[in-house]
């Protein structure tokens, strides 16, 4: 995987565009972004818990003026014919691991330059399942369009105000140090702040940022947590990407700055905790 900027370059520039320039992608752009896709791969953090996801880039047909509306996302997406949609099949830590994944090629289109908006909801899941052959044993989680940012609409402008995109919460609110009671402070994450304010600024369903993060009072373990309340069941699927995207940011930004270390499942952190449960732990080598 190559990038031409820093991993924390692109999580600050990645933004959710609605509104595009109608040109599509030139053949060197839309071979580029599928070479990648194809290359990915199927490696994340909770692949040894036997996920599998799949990934394909496409145009909805130019020439029939009804096929737009077919796809579920006109007057919500403007100007873009492509998209990326994607696959998982039905295991145990499915959603966070495509979460991962997508979220790698969403860094991969911003680097090129590239517009992206995730979609976990307001598009039609039977016509992209058609377009990527969804089979009985997996689920479409979710998509993203794709192609040149066009200045943002008043309407587009609207949505972003409502649902505070540009907002992020607090350090008090997500990192915590040795349980949920003491927060952590970006002296006391040292050289682990910069992972931990990727994760931070993540993207997130309606920006709600469910992630919370424990550091171990004595050593460089980060255990990773997912707030999920019985009244959202729907919404807390759309958490589990979110999880995903959490620990794709801090994956690869440990990884450049060489940070070595591992991710793990802990037992000892499956903390009886309501709304609180835990999904992962990195732990640094020592």
């Amino acid at each position: 995987m190559e990038f031409t900027k820093t991993i924390t370059d692109l999580i600050r520039l990645r933004t959710s565009w609605r509104t595009y320039k109608p040109q599509p992608l030139t053949p060197i752009e839309e071979d580029k972004l599928i070479q990648f896709i194809e290359s990915l791969g199927n490696e994340s953090p909770f692949s040894e818990f036997g996920p599998k996801a799949r990934f394909l880039f496409f145009h909805i047909p130019e020439s029939d003026p009804k096929e737009k509306k077919k796809y579920g996302t006109y007057g919500f997406i403007q100007g873009t014919r492509s998209f990326i949609v994607g696959s998982a099949k039905r295991t145990q830590y499915a959603w966070e691991h495509y979460g991962y994944l997508f979220e790698k090629i969403i860094l991969y289109a911003t680097d090129m330059g590239l517009g992206t908006c995730w979609l976990g909801g307001t598009f039609s899941r039977s016509v992209f399942a058609e377009k990527i052959s969804l089979d009985a044993e997996e689920f479409l989680p979710a998509i993203s369009p794709i192609g040149y940012p066009e200045e943002r609409r008043l309407k587009e402008k609207v949505i972003r105000a409502a649902i505070r995109a540009k907002k992020r919460k607090n350090w008090d609110q997500i990192f915590y140090l040795a349980d949920f009671s003491t927060p952590l402070s970006e002296i006391e994450a040292g050289k682990f702040s910069t992972p931990l304010e990727m994760v931070r600024l993540g993207p997130s369903a309606s920006n709600r940022q469910p992630w919370r993060i424990i550091k171990d009072k004595d050593a460089n373990s980060f255990h990773f947590y997912v707030i999920q309340t019985k009244n959202s069941k729907g919404y807390n699927k759309m958490r589990l990407l979110d999880i995903g995207i959490a620990v794709c940011h801090f994956n690869l930004t440990v990884k450049e700055l060489q940070l070595p270390g591992s991710w793990q499942r802990i037992e000892e952190c499956e903390q009886k905790i309501e709304n609180y449960h835990y999904k992962i732990s990195w732990v640094q080598k020592s």
